[in-house]
């Protein structure tokens, strides 16, 4: 231990001073690389996934109808059948109108809409209503 305080006892004022500073940088970077691996966390967590197929026929339709087997979709005590026209409100406040296609078994809702096939996670839809 006195060893160690004589070491310290041979410091000058500049070499406590740039101690001081180098510690001060390593604690920042680490706070900065902290927050955007917890952001990025976050982001991916609550992060809405939809798969968008912008060119399509009608072979892609019954592609779809195969990905997607389940045809009637209950959401909020209310169900939608396969060729319904739908409302999909999702939690990030995106509007999808479009005719209900299917649901799969991951819990995807497959829409077409005038000129794409959508594809959303049924956690991240706020609300679904029958289009006018």
């Amino acid at each position: 231990m006195e060893r160690l305080m004589e070491g310290f006892s041979m410091l000058t004022w500049r070499e406590y001073l740039f101690a001081a500073a180098v510690a001060y940088v390593i604690t920042y970077i680490y706070r900065v690389f902290s927050r955007m691996l917890k952001n990025s966390r976050e982001r991916k967590k609550n992060g809405e996934k939809t798969y968008v197929i912008k060119t399509f026929d009608r072979q892609a339709i019954d592609r779809c109808k195969e990905l997607f087997p389940i045809d009637v979709l209950s959401f909020k005590g209310r169900e939608f059948k396969r060729g319904m026209q739908i409302k999909v409100t999702t939690i990030q406040k995106n509007v999808i109108v479009g005719e209900f296609i299917g649901l799969s078994y991951a819990n995807l809702v497959c829409i077409k809409t005038g000129n794409q096939i959508i594809a959303h996670q049924l956690e991240k839809i706020a609300e679904v209503t029958v289009a006018e």
